[in-house]
């Protein structure tokens, strides 16, 4: 009741929806004359507080990193005045910097040397301002994220520098740096919902899926699915261990991705059979890149403690040219039906077929 008093007193009525500042653009304040409990000190800290309360609302649920960059751009920009010419953030396990916005200040790594997208001593803090360059009569400044994953950069008119207290611009940063790592953080999460921890290839849920897409392309062109088993793959653990076999599995996930083109579609189909879904490949052309991978695999031996493993892969391949009507089942029991012909005919083979109108 207190707190609506006092914003009816000294705010008015505040209407919904995004509101530009009411300070005055050009009349300095004074952000550091200790607390100030005159009615324009608490009208000026309530104005804040809801401000920062509407930045939050308009970044804080957003999972989209580059979504959250563009929001806040355009929040800071429409509401406080201020351009922002970079915004950098790392993305973590990705092991990739992002830098969104139109400014050419250097990498925020040569402000922020305490980030995670540079080297260096720790950074002073979100509000840190000692960063401060000179352009056509504003005020560059770089402030770095908290917790060391990059740093704003916005460009304001030098009267602005006074408009807002450092408690502000402290808030409207930690905001930015929380909403970007939530939504890295959920990126991450997707992420791992769609690959097969172990390997990091595709899940079987994803590839069904994808596969289903390549089938309802309106092409001409030819596509292929390849299942993949290891040979004896129980003797493996039987012998090895269970730690060996996921080595094993691990070794063959990484001769997969540098056997095929990065468009084809890996992944661990379940327990110790992959697929693959190459676009665009006859059967001709999957059989050469099928031979070339199993024979790869066999080349690479795995040591472990109790000797040498050997590994190797039977492969069956189907492929269809004339997509109508197709039958995505129908395929993937065809390319199973091969696999068997491969094992059955003495395993560390490849055998395929192509899928005529009638069969699909």
């Amino acid at each position: 009741m207190l707190q609506s008093s006092l914003v009816s007193e000294f705010l008015g009525p505040v209407s919904a929806g995004r509101r530009k500042s009411s300070f005055p653009r050009n009349r300095p304040l004074s952000p550091h004359c200790g607390k100030d409990d005159s009615p324009a000190g608490m009208k000026r800290r309530i104005e804040e507080l809801l401000l920062l309360g509407e930045f939050n609302a308009a970044v804080g649920a957003l999972l989209d990193p580059e979504q959250v960059c563009s929001v806040a751009s355009s929040w800071l920009q429409e509401v406080v005045g201020w351009n922002v010419r970079s915004l950098t953030f790392d993305e973590g396990e990705a092991g990739r910097v992002q830098t969104y916005g139109v400014g050419d200040d250097g990498p925020v790594s040569e402000f922020c040397p305490g980030s995670g997208v540079g080297n260096g001593a720790s950074a002073e803090g979100p509000a840190d301002e000692k960063n401060v360059r000179r352009n056509n009569g504003n005020d560059i400044r770089t402030y770095c994220f908290s917790n060391g994953l990059g740093g704003l950069t916005v460009s304001r008119s030098r009267g602005d520098g006074s408009q807002y207290s450092d408690e502000f611009v402290a808030g409207i940063v930690d905001a930015l740096a929380r909403s970007l790592a939530n939504a890295r953080e959920y990126a991450r999460l997707r992420i791992l919902s769609m690959r097969d921890h172990l390997t990091g290839l595709y899940n079987r849920r994803v590839f069904e899926a994808m596969l289903e897409v390549e089938a309802r392309k309106r092409t001409l062109s030819p596509f292929s699915l390849l299942l993949i088993d290891l040979d004896d793959f129980k003797g493996i653990n039987d012998t090895f261990g269970h730690g060996a076999g996921d080595a094993v599995l691990v070794s063959v996930a990484k001769m997969l991705r540098l056997s095929f083109r990065k468009a084809d579609v890996t992944a661990r189909y379940g327990g110790e059979e992959f697929a693959v879904l190459l676009p665009e490949a006859a059967l001709d052309s999957a059989t050469r890149t099928a031979e070339r991978f199993r024979r790869n695999l066999a080349a690479e031996p795995l040591g472990c403690d109790d000797g040498t493993i050997r590994p190797t892969v039977s492969v069956g391949i189907a492929t269809v040219s004339d997509r109508t009507g197709l039958d995505v089942a129908r395929m993937v029991e065809e390319a199973d039906r091969a696999l068997y012909r491969a094992k059955s005919g003495g395993k560390n083979r490849v055998c395929g077929t192509h899928l005529e109108r009638q069969d699909v």
